[in-house]
C-alpha cells in the first residue's frame, strides 16, 4: 500500500498537533507500507525519518500562511505517484480534497480540531477551513481525535463516515537533574506549566492572571513556565508586557527537554478556549504530573475528574486549584495514566482502517473495523 501524507509540516520533534501525530504513527505504518509525507522544508532537514520518505517542499506565503502553496505543490507530487491513500493530517489539508481524489484510490483526513472556532483566523481563513470541513463529505474516511468532534460532523450533517482515533500518551521514563532545569533557574515541584504555541486559542493571559492571584496568597509558590513559540501574532508581546518576573517565557524547544519540565513541575495546566485533543495534555499524563484543565468540549472528552476541570476563562476557579496545588493538594489531580491507549495501537488502528477501505468499492459505508 502506497500512503501520501500532507499537512504536517514536519517530522520529528516539530511543534504542533498534527506533527506529533505523522511523528508518532507513521513510522510505525512504514514498516509494512511505503509511506511518504509532504513537508515544509524549513521545518524538516531529512529526507527519511524511521523508514518514512519526506518530500521537502518550499515555503511560500500566499494569504498570509505558507499552508496554501504548500498544498498546491502536493498537488504534483499526489498526481505523480497515484497513491493508494492520500491521507490529509489536518482539517486545512484537505482544502484540494476533491483534487485529491482524482489521483488516489482513496482519501482520508485527520480531523484534530474546528480551525474556523479560532479566533485567530480573520474572514478569510475562517471561510477557507469552513469549505475545508464542507469537502469532508467526500472523503472516504474522517479520522476524528475526539468524540466531541465526530458529533459536530455528524450533527450538522456533513458526514458520517467518521471513526474516533484519539491520540495517545508516550512510553516515557525520564530521570530530571538538577542540571536539567538551571536554564530557566526552576527547582522540581516549584512551578506551574503549561506548553503550546503562543497564541489567542491558548488563553495565556488567564493562566498569568490566575497564577499571579494565586502568588498572592502563597507568595512562595514558585514560577509559572509557558512553553511554545512566537506564532507571529503579537500575542507574546502583549502576554510579556502583563506577566512579570516569576513567568517564564522558553520559547520553543525540542520534546526531550520538555519531558524534564512535565516530569518536574508542581502542576500542568491547559487554559485553552479552543482546542484539538492536546497532545500537550497527553504528554502530561505520560508524565505523571498533576493536571488542570479548561471546560471546552475536547477537553472533557477526557476521562478526568470534575475536580481537574475549571470553566473556561474563569479565573477565580484557576487560582483555587492551583492554590491547593501549592498547598500539597497534588493528588487529587492526578489520573492513571493506563487507561489511555499507546500510539502502536493509534498507528495499527489507523493502518487497519487504510486496509480495510481498500478492501470495498468506494463510496461504501465505512469498513465494520473501524
Amino acid at each position: 500500500m502506497k500512503i501520501v501524507s500532507p499537512g504536517a509540516r514536519g517530522i520529528p520533534n516539530v511543534e504542533g498537533g498534527a506533527e506529533k501525530s505523522a511523528e508518532m504513527i507513521f513510522p510505525v505504518i512504514a514498516r509494512r507500507h511505503d509511506v511518504t509525507m509532504l513537508c515544509l522544508a524549513e521545518f524538516t532537514e531529512a529526507t527519511e525519518y524511521r523508514g518514512v520518505n519526506i518530500i521537502r517542499l518550499p515555503s511560500v506565503r500566499i494569504l498570509g500562511t505558507d499552508k496554501l502553496y504548500m498544498y498546491m505543490a502536493s498537488i504534483w507530487h499526489i498526481a505523480r505517484m497515484r497513491p493508494d491513500i492520500v491521507h490529509c493530517q489536518g482539517l486545512n489539508a484537505a482544502f484540494f480534497l476533491m483534487v485529491y481524489k482524482i489521483f488516489a484510490k482513496r482519501v482520508t483526513v485527520r480531523y484534530g480540531s474546528a480551525d474556523y472556532l479560532n479566533g485567530k483566523w480573520g474572514p478569510i481563513g475562517r471561510t477557507a477551513f469552513r469549505f475545508c470541513e464542507w469537502q469532508l463529505r467526500y472523503a472516504d474516511a474522517v479520522i476524528s481525535v475526539t468524540d466531541s468532534l465526530k458529533n459536530r460532523l455528524v450533527d450538522r450533517n456533513v458526514t458520517d463516515k467518521v471513526v474516533v482515533i484519539p491520540n495517545a500518551i508516550d512510553p516515557v521514563h525520564v530521570d530530571v537533574t538538577p542540571e536539567d532545569l538551571a536554564p530557566w533557574g526552576l527547582e522540581k515541584d516549584r512551578f506551574f506549566l503549561s506548553v503550546g504555541r503562543i497564541t489567542w486559542q491558548k488563553d495565556f493571559t488567564t493562566l498569568i492572571t490566575a497564577f499571579q492571584k494565586a502568588k498572592e496568597q502563597r507568595p512562595d509558590m514558585g514560577k509559572l513556565v509557558l512553553v511554545g513559540g512566537d506564532d507571529g501574532s503579537g500575542e507574546l508581546q502583549k502576554l510579556q508586557a502583563i506577566a512579570g518576573e516569576d513567568v517564564v517565557f522558553t520559547g520553543r524547544l525540542p520534546r526531550d527537554q520538555i519531558g524534564a519540565l512535565y516530569g518536574s513541575c508542581l502542576m500542568y495546566v491547559n487554559s485553552s478556549r479552543h482546542e484539538g485533543l492536546s497532545n500537550a495534555i497527553l504528554e502530561a499524563i505520560s508524565h505523571d504530573a498533576p493536571l488542570v484543565v479548561s471546560d471546552i468540549d475536547e477537553n472533557s472528552d477526557l476521562p478526568l475528574s470534575a475536580e481537574q476541570f475549571f470553566r473556561v476563562g474563569n479565573v477565580e476557579e484557576l487560582t483555587a486549584k492551583m492554590v491547593l496545588a501549592a498547598d500539597g493538594e497534588i493528588d487529587r489531580f492526578r489520573i492513571d495514566k493506563s487507561i489511555f491507549a499507546s500510539w502502536d495501537d493509534v498507528a495499527r488502528r489507523t493502518e487497519a482502517l487504510f486496509e480495510a477501505l481498500l478492501d470495498q468499492p468506494r463510496g461504501s459505508d465505512l469498513p465494520a473495523e473501524a
